[in-house]
């Protein structure tokens, strides 16, 4: 059963007949029903199930950087899924079914904002990490760094979505209960205080945790 809550030329929500009816967005989208299918997938099927797969399991850890990192990224899309999206097209290398994400070529966030020059990472003597950038440049004082300490072999993660003003020019960010040996990816990017613009984030490289 449909439910029409704007009449006859409003959206509706559930199921009438072969379509589907639900609101993603702000947007009222209307679909038909799946059909079974019988047949078997493609290869080309087969292998974008597979990369889906990688993707989705490698950003996994990292849902709630990416909600805001990647928001906008396109339109009527979550940034999740956005991320997901952009992480199949560049990142994701090998063949069907052994498909993997090369660490270097992924993005904690993406869009216009200056994305900054001199951005380094360093494990520090208490076991933190030290993320420093230009303070110099075209920016707002008041944006704010998006670092990220990715453990990709355990599969977790340690970040924090508004670190510190780009006008510091440094901030630490604490690894907490990550073990002598861990290997550790670093990623920083930039966004606006009022979370409407971001930057292409930049991968700073892997750490060993001493």
């Amino acid at each position: 059963m449909a439910i029409i809550k704007k009449g006859i030329l409003g959206g509706f929500k559930g199921k009438a007949g072969a379509v589907v009816g639900y609101r993603l967005m702000d947007q009222d989208i209307m679909r038909g029903v799946p059909e079974f299918r019988s047949s078997k997938p493609t290869k080309k099927e087969e292998a974008n199930r597979w990369k889906f797969k990688t993707s989705q399991t490698w950003l996994q850890p990292l849902t709630e950087v990416l909600r805001v990192g990647f928001e906008g990224y396109k339109l009527n899309c979550h940034g999740f899924n956005g991320a997901k999206s952009f992480i199949s097209c560049n990142a994701v290398h090998g063949l069907d079914p052994f498909y993997y994400v090369d660490p270097a070529l992924a993005c904690i966030s993406h869009g216009k904002l200056y994305a900054g020059t001199g951005l380094k990472a360093e494990i520090t003597a208490e076991k933190n990490v030290l993320f420093s950038w230009d303070k110099e440049g075209p920016f707002a004082n008041n944006d704010r760094a998006i670092a990220v300490a990715y453990d990709i072999n355990d599969h977790s993660a340690i970040y924090d979505i508004a670190l510190a003003k780009r006008s510091t020019g440094m901030a630490t960010l604490e690894l907490g209960e990550y073990l002598p040996g861990a290997e550790v990816h670093m990623y920083l990017g930039f966004i606006t205080e009022d979370r409407k613009e971001r930057s292409i984030s930049q991968y700073l490289g892997m750490f060993l945790i001493p």
